[in-house]
Order: structure tokens, then C-alpha cells, then sequence
């Protein structure tokens, strides 16, 4: 059963209108929804997903570290240093991101 909460929800229609509902509201329209049995696409999925899960999987450690090394990189800098650097990234005529990139990896 879906758990409600004091909120009310906001629902797009297909139309792009929008439509505020009470969580009663909500959690009838939901009520209101068929439980049907999985059909065979459904349980070529499943056992698909449950054969190779197992292949597939990383560990929570691997992924933090995986996730900690996205290639983003937040620096905060003087403003007068952000201008110049600007304006060096303009002469080159190159992204602020290139210049920069360029300078880091030249050490």
C-alpha cells in the first residue's frame, strides 16, 4: 500500500494542464488501478534481469568510488583571479574549462 504524507500531489495531464489532489485523492486514483498479472515479455525481462544480476553488480565501496570521480572539479577562486583567467581563456580563444584544463595538465 503506498504510504501518504500531508502533501498534495500535482499531476500533468496529457493536455499539459495541471491537476492539484488531496492525498485521498491520490491514493484513490491509485486504489483504482488494476493489478494484472506479468505476461510473457514481462517474465522474459524478469528472468533476464535475475540471470545476469549477478553479472552485472558492483559493490556499494566500488560504486561510491566510481560515482566519486565524475570529472567535475568545484574550485573557488579570487574574483580578480576569475578575470584574468577569463580574459586568458578569451586570447586563447578557448572555453574557460579548456584554459584551464590545459593549465592543470601542463603542472
Amino acid at each position: 500500500m503506498l504510504k501518504t504524507s500531508t502533501h498534495a500531489a500535482m499531476l500533468i495531464r496529457k493536455d499539459d494542464t495541471m491537476v492539484t489532489l488531496t492525498p485521498e485523492q491520490l491514493q484513490a486514483k491509485i486504489s483504482n488501478i488494476p493489478e494484472v498479472a506479468p505476461d510473457e515479455i514481462d517474465m522474459q525481462m524478469i528472468t533476464e534481469f535475475e540471470e545476469n544480476d549477478s553479472d552485472e553488480s558492483i559493490t556499494w565501496d566500488d560504486y561510491k568510488t566510481e560515482r566519486a570521480y565524475n570529472g567535475n572539479i568545484s574550485l573557488r577562486v579570487p574574483k580578480e583571479l576569475h578575470r584574468a583567467l577569463v580574459g586568458m581563456a578569451k586570447e586563447q580563444g578557448v572555453s574557460l574549462n579548456q584554459y584551464c584544463l590545459y593549465k592543470l595538465a601542463r603542472g
